[in-house]
């Protein structure tokens, strides 16, 4: 596998991301849920190609892997911070709606 076949398939995964990202900050579930899962899945298989010629990565391959990896913790960052807003808003609502159960006249 050539090294750039690698930085190729790192730069459109890092495409992917982004594109993920910004689906994640306009809150678009499904296609944050569908790009998130792709990405996942082809750095599954990245990550296997890589594997055997690991140690004969060039650094500038390195460096974009390094931006890959640090792009997808900022989406599971996100996605889990969206997770928490969604949960206090159902909080919210859950609790608005005993409130207006208790003291409905």
């Amino acid at each position: 596998m050539s090294a750039d076949f690698n930085s190729l398939q790192i730069d459109a995964m890092l495409a992917l991301l982004a594109d993920a990202l910004a689906a994640c900050a306009a809150q678009d579930f499904d296609s944050v849920t569908r790009l998130a899962a792709q990405q996942e899945s082809e750095l599954a298989i990245l990550m296997h190609q890589l594997q055997p010629i690991s140690t004969t990565i060039p650094e500038e391959t390195r460096a974009k892997l390094r931006q890959l990896v640090e792009q997808r913790e900022l989406l599971q960052q996100q996605i889990a911070d969206w997770i928490a807003q969604m949960r206090d808003e159902m909080q919210t609502v859950s609790q608005n709606s005993r409130l207006l159960k208790t003291y409905s006249l």
